[in-house]
This record gives structure tokens, C-alpha cells and sequence, in this order.
């Protein structure tokens, strides 16, 4: 079986929510006490790498799958500065590594610890793989955009995806169905959906339904698209300030690579873009 080429992959959710409960809001540098999240409840520390994501980092080990790559048992939570430090490899082997994540989470794995920490604000986990240029999907689009125009794109493009974080997944969810059944109006410059198509398909009734469409609302993502023709209540995915209908063009650049919209919608991956 040919090998697949190693790319970078977000961690998940759960991933990411696990190596919190067990890290005690702590880096895992031996005798470190700088907090992960600091008092405003804002993400301060770094997602490190045992064995790295991509060839010409730290330890990478070219037999891991890139699932493996970014699996629970190869990630650690450091702070910035013992982040660098463990970069020597000559000091820091993946041996004693996975030695130092063991030593830091069996302070932490207790149940009474999961406990206090279940009710947690989920959003805070997200840590988005943003875009950098945009290089591929204007070649793959044909834009023809010079990179000083995609800059202006990017920067759109940017808050978008801060505010797309902070939306609890079971609305990203919602929304990742919403761009997969939506279709190009009569325009063809947005994409539409009937609600009643949504509620058949996740069979969510009308008040679950009314509240994830309420947050997608109100983060901008939505908007009451009207009735159609046959009396029909339909949503649309609403398009940048700009007029940018980025959901449709990043529909259309999954489907000409064959990368799921999942991807971007739910991992908050959108390196692919460049």
C-alpha cells in the first residue's frame, strides 16, 4: 500500500479536550507552573508534538500515519518557552518525551479531576489551522488574484474563522449540513436551504433546531432566506461583508480535491487552502 504524504492535521476535539483534563492547566515541562489557560480564560499554552506533524521537524517519525500524528499519545501541552526548549533533540528523545507526558498526566488522570473540569466551555479548546496565502485555491478556482488582493481575502477570511471557533460544535454540525445540501440561488452567488429538508435529514425537532439557527444567526453565519415559491421557509449561508460567498467557493475547492467539508467546518483546518 503506497504510504500517504504527511500533512499536518488539526487534533480533534475530544483530543484536545482530554490532553486538558489531564494537564491540569499546567505545562508539562518537569516543575513548570505556567497555566495552559490563563485567568481570562484564554488559550496561552502550545499543542507540541512528540514525533512531529511534517518532515524536517522535531523527532518525526516517517512510519506514523498523520492520524497518529496528531493522536492523544503524541501531543503534550507546554508553554511557549519549554515548547522551544524541548526542540533539542539531543536532550529531549522521544523516549524521554513520552516519559515527561506520562510523569505530568498521572499527576492529573484522578476521576475526582475529570469531574471538577466537566463543565467546561468546549469553544476554548478550538485551535484553528488558518491559511497563510490562499495560494491554491486561487490557482484551483482560477481567480487570477495577485497575492496582494488574496491578502484582503485572507484577513476577511481570518475572522471568519475566529468567529466560526466559537461556535459549540452541535451548531458547526448543523452548519457543515447546511453547506453540503445548500444549492447556488437563481443568482448563483449564494447557497440555499429549505428548513424543512434540514429537520427531515437530522431529524432534530423545531426547538433544537430554532437554537442552533439562533447562534449561527447571530454569529453571521445564517440568515432567514424567506419563503420560496411553494411557501417554504428556507435559510441561506450568508456571505462575507465583502460580498465573498466563501462557503460556496470552499464547497466547490473540497469538491474538485476530494477533501471534506468536514475539514474545514468541524476540525477548523484550512491549510489546505494555500
Amino acid at each position: 500500500m503506497e504510504k500517504e504524504t504527511p500533512k499536518r492535521l488539526a487534533p480533534t476535539r475530544d483530543t484536545l479536550r482530554e490532553l486538558y483534563l489531564k494537564s491540569g492547566n499546567r505545562c508539562a515541562f518537569p516543575k513548570c507552573r505556567k497555566t495552559i489557560f490563563n485567568a481570562s480564560g484564554n488559550f496561552v499554552g502550545q499543542v507540541c508534538h512528540i514525533e512531529a506533524a511534517e518532515p524536517g521537524g522535531e523527532r518525526f517519525n516517517k512510519d506514523q500515519t498523520n492520524e497518529l500524528r496528531r493522536g492523544f499519545d503524541n501531543l503534550m501541552l507546554m508553554c511557549y518557552e519549554h515548547h522551544i526548549e524541548t526542540n533539542k533533540v539531543d536532550l529531549y528523545s522521544v523516549a524521554a518525551m513520552k516519559k515527561m507526558k506520562k510523569d505530568h498526566e498521572a499527576l492529573f488522570s484522578d476521576v475526582i479531576g475529570v469531574m471538577l473540569f466537566e463543565v467546561f466551555d468546549h469553544t476554548k479548546l478550538s485551535n484553528p489551522l488558518v491559511p497563510s496565502t490562499l495560494q491554491k485555491i486561487n490557482r484551483v478556482s482560477g481567480w487570477g488574484l495577485t497575492q496582494g488582493e488574496l491578502n484582503e481575502n485572507l484577513e476577511e477570511l481570518k475572522k471568519m474563522i475566529g468567529g466560526l471557533s466559537k461556535i459549540p460544535e452541535p451548531s458547526r454540525k448543523l452548519f457543515l449540513i447546511l453547506v453540503e445540501r445548500g444549492e447556488k440561488d437563481e443568482f448563483g452567488t449564494e447557497l440555499v436551504v429549505e428548513v424543512s429538508e434540514i429537520q427531515q435529514v437530522t431529524g432534530l425537532g423545531k426547538e433544537e433546531l430554532r437554537s442552533c439557527f439562533a447562534i449561527l444567526d447571530k454569529k453571521g453565519f445564517t440568515q432567514d432566506n424567506g419563503k420560496t415559491e411553494f411557501g417554504i421557509e428556507s435559510v441561506s449561508v450568508s456571505t462575507l461583508r465583502s460580498g465573498w460567498c466563501v462557503w460556496l467557493d470552499i464547497k466547490e475547492f473540497c469538491m474538485s480535491q476530494n477533501t471534506p467539508l468536514e475539514d474545514f467546518i468541524i476540525n477548523l483546518d484550512f491549510s489546505s487552502l494555500d
